[in-house]
């Protein structure tokens, strides 16, 4: 029998992980919508970040302390995560040097109205975050960090309509309407600055939410006859 050394430890090798920049946003059942992240940061860690984020805000509703906000600081990076009505919106931010990012693609087939209209309620959780921001800038009450996560939610809304678009469904979103909006108010810092350009910005933003929210309504009232007539089946494209 061997003699126990306490002493004498394995050297386990350590390898170097690089920390993400970007945000992402997750549906209620936990599925990733659209995303910024870069292309290296494996897709199965950002649905585990978005499953632990949507049970904290579940159980915050379990104890009567529901949450709008998480912040979660590590040494090399910070997550917040902001509640969209059962999705999350989740910020990954590197306490360093921003890196470069490529967006990662995600899987944005279709296969049903009720994964169409899953996804859309969670797109327009991300527009009514965007003026939440732009109340900051009226408010001049941001940081570099909010100002930070104003841009990556514009990217994530940029991808989000592009899908939509893409998509065919009737009625949907113009991108020159969102890319017009989105050109007015290019940071937090410039619209707190450019007061005076807000009310444009923020009716723009009204007339493209009430645009999303008519959409919606259109397609639970498909999902309504779909699930009175389940044999009759939907296309996002007009085809059976």
């Amino acid at each position: 029998m061997g003699i126990l050394n306490p002493f004498v430890r394995t050297a386990v090798p350590i390898e170097a992980v690089r920390i993400p920049s970007g945000c992402f946003a997750v549906h209620r059942d936990g599925g990733i919508v659209c995303s910024t992240l870069p292309q290296w940061f494996p897709v199965e860690i950002a649905l585990e970040i978005g499953r632990t984020v949507i049970e904290t805000f579940r159980l915050g509703v379990e104890m009567n302390a529901a949450l709008n906000d998480i912040s979660i600081r590590y040494t090399g990076m910070t997550i917040a995560a902001r509640d969209l009505r059962g999705g999350a919106l989740i910020f990954l931010i590197p306490n360093e040097t921003r890196i470069s990012r490529k967006p990662v693609p995600t899987n944005m087939n279709y296969k049903n109205l009720e994964d169409f209209v899953l996804h859309l309620e969670t797109h327009i959780e991300c527009w009514k975050q965007f003026n939440s921001y732009v109340t900051l800038a009226r408010d001049k009450k941001f940081t570099s960090e909010d100002d930070a996560q104003f841009l990556d939610l514009k990217s994530l809304i940029t991808q989000g309509t592009e899908i939509i678009h893409a998509s065919e469904v009737k009625g949907g979103l113009r991108k020159e309407d969102v890319l017009s909006l989105f050109a007015s108010a290019p940071s937090l810092r410039y619209l707190a600055e450019m007061s005076d350009t807000i009310p444009a910005v923020e009716s723009q933003w009204h007339r493209i939410y009430l645009h999303l929210q008519s959409l919606l309504g259109q397609l639970k009232v498909q999902q309504n006859k779909q699930a009175e007539k389940p044999a009759a089946g939907w296309s996002l494209f007009g085809k059976r």
